[in-house]
C-alpha cells in the first residue's frame, strides 16, 4: 500500500506546461527568514483572493471546487452517525486506488451530553465517545464505506501517518483527562486497512497532552505537546515500526542551556544545536512527563501542534508561540545517528495579525510549501500556503469553525480538510494548483 505518495513529477510536469515554476521541497528553512521577524511593511503580499461562497461553507479562489465528503450526524456503512468535532486526519492509496481517509474525532469531556462509546465492546474506555472514523473514496469522491475504526478515547486531536500505512491517533486529554476513571493522554495505532477493532494504547510513547507525530526515515517518532509549558519528544522503537514493543521516549533540550523558545528567543534561521533528555517515567500517574523533562533541561514550546516530515528535516508549530503569541513555525534537523542530538531551527513567527497566525495542523504539499491549518481569532479561519521564498496565499476560508487535518490524495489533485464542528464537516477541494503561486 502506498502512503500518502504524492506524484510530484506529474505535478510539476503540468506546472511546466503553463509557464509556472515550481520549488522543489527541502530548502524551506533557508528561505523563509523574510517572514521571521517581519513587521507590517514587511508583511509579504497574500495570494490569490477567495470568492464567497453563496452556500456560506468554503470561500476559494478563482477555478476551484469544495465538495462535502461527510457531516457529522450523518448514518455511516457500520449504521452508526458520524461523530462530531472533526480533528486530524490522514490520507491513504487503498489496493484498488481508493483514497482511504483516516479522521480523528476531539470529543470534549464532561458535558452533561456527552455519550459514551457507542460499540461498548470494542472501546478502550465504554465511557469515552471519542475516536476515529475511516472513510473509502473512489477516483470522483464518491463515499464507497465508511465506519468508525477506533472507539472509547477522548479528545483525539491529531496523529500522523506512519511509513508502514498505519495511523497514529493522540489523546490531547488536557487536565480533565487524569480525573477520568481510565487512564487517558495516550497514542493509539489504526490500520486504515482493518474494520473497527479494540485498540490498545502504545504507554511507551509516554502519556501527556498529546497533539500530533511524524516519522522520520530511521522510524524515530516525533511528537508535540499541545501545552503553554510543553515540550518536543521523540520515541524510538526497539524495533522499527513496531510501536507497542516499547522504546525509549526523549524530549529535546537546547545544549545553549536555553530552556524557553519565547521568552528566550530564537534567531530566525540560525541552527541551534540540541541534544535529548530521556524520560524516566512515561506512562506517570499524573501530568508531569514535560516537568520531569525540563528539570533534565528540556526546552519549553509553547503549545507544539502540527507536525510533518519533509526532505530537510522535521517542521512543526507553536500555535501561540513568539513575542506576540501569534505562532513559531520550527525545523528539527536530525544528526546522522540517534545518538546526535541534531538542530533546531526557527523558520517562521507570526508578528502581525491577519496574514497567518496561529498555527494549527500542518501538511506538506505536493510542490514543496507548508500547508497550514489556522486556528486563530479572525472571523474566517483560513487553509493557508507557506512557499520556500517566503509568500503567503490563501486557499480556503471559513466562517464556521476552524480548520484541520489537511491532508493530500496520494496523485495530489486533492486537498482534504476538515471543518471541525457545527457541524464538522470533511471537505475535499480541487483546482488548478499551480495558480495559486503563479
Amino acid at each position: 500500500m502506498t502512503v500518502n505518495t504524492l506524484n510530484r513529477r506529474g505535478f510539476l510536469a503540468a506546472v511546466a506546461g503553463t509557464g509556472g515554476a515550481m520549488l522543489v521541497p527541502g530548502t524551506l528553512g533557508a528561505t523563509l527568514l523574510s517572514l521571521s521577524a517581519c513587521g507590517s511593511a514587511e508583511q509579504p503580499k497574500l495570494g490569490p483572493g477567495l470568492k464567497p461562497d453563496p452556500n456560506g461553507i468554503v470561500d476559494l479562489p478563482e477555478g476551484f471546487t469544495y465538495k462535502v465528503i461527510s457531516m457529522a450526524g450523518e448514518i455511516m456503512s457500520d449504521g452508526l452517525e458520524v461523530p462530531e468535532y472533526h480533528d486530524g486526519m490522514g490520507a491513504f492509496e487503498g489496493p484498488d486506488g481508493e483514497t482511504i481517509l483516516v479522521r480523528n474525532h476531539e470529543m470534549p469531556l464532561f458535558f452533561p451530553k456527552d455519550p459514551p462509546s457507542p460499540v461498548p465492546d470494542m472501546a478502550y474506555d465504554p465511557a469515552s465517545a471519542g475516536g476515529t472514523t475511516t472513510i473509502w473514496l473512489d477516483g470522483d469522491l464518491n463515499v464507497l464505506k465508511h465506519h468508525l475504526s477506533l472507539t472509547g478515547t477522548i479528545r483525539n486531536c491529531s496523529g500522523g501517518i506512519t511509513p508502514w500505512g498505519t495511523w497514529v491517533s493522540c489523546e490531547e486529554a488536557g487536565y480533565d483527562g487524569w480525573e477520568m476513571g481510565k487512564r487517558h493522554g495516550y497514542a493509539f495505532e489504526v490500520d486504515p486497512m482493518n474494520p473497527l477493532m479494540r485498540i490498545e494504547p502504545i504507554k511507551a510513547m509516554g502519556r501527556f497532552n498529546h497533539e500530533a507525530i511524524a516519522v522520520d526515515g530511521s522510524g524515530v517518532v516525533y511528537e508535540t505537546e499541545d501545552n503553554t509549558e510543553g515540550c518536543f519528544y521523540r520515541y524510538i522503537p526497539r524495533t522499527g515500526g513496531r510501536l507497542m514493543e516499547g522504546g525509549t521516549l526523549q524530549a529535546l533540550a537546547f545544549t545553549n542551556g536555553r530552556k524557553h523558545t519565547t521568552d528566550e528567543p530564537l534567531e530566525p534561521g540560525r541552527a541551534y544545536a540540541c541534544d535529548w533528555v530521556t524520560i524516566d517515567e512515561p506512562d506517570p500517574d499524573e501530568n508531569t512527563v514535560a516537568e520531569d523533562a525540563q528539570t533534565k533541561g528540556a526546552a519549553i514550546f509553547v503549545r507544539g501542534e502540527g507536525i510533518v516530515t519533509a526532505p530537510d528535516g522535521i517542521y512543526f508549530s507553536c500555535t501561540s508561540g513568539g513575542r506576540e503569541s501569534l505562532g513559531q513555525i520550527f525545523k528539527y534537523i536530525p544528526g546522522s545517528t540517534p545518538d546526535e542530538g541534531g538542530q533546531v531551527m526557527l523558520v517562521f513567527e507570526a508578528t502581525v495579525a491577519g496574514a497567518l497566525e496561529m498555527p494549527d495542523n500542518i501538511v506538506m504539499s505536493p510542490w514543496g510549501d507548508l500547508i497550514i491549518c489556522e486556528d486563530c481569532d479572525q472571523d474566517s479561519q483560513r487553509l493557508v500556503g507557506l512557499t520556500p521564498d517566503g509568500r503567503l496565499y490563501h486557499i480556503a476560508g471559513t466562517t464556521i469553525s476552524e480548520w484541520a487535518g489537511a491532508c493530500f490524495s496520494a496523485d495530489g489533485r486533492t486537498l482534504f480538510a476538515n471543518i471541525q464542528k457545527d457541524p464538522g464537516r470533511t471537505i475535499a477541494i480541487r483546482g488548478p494548483w499551480q495558480s495559486l503561486r503563479a
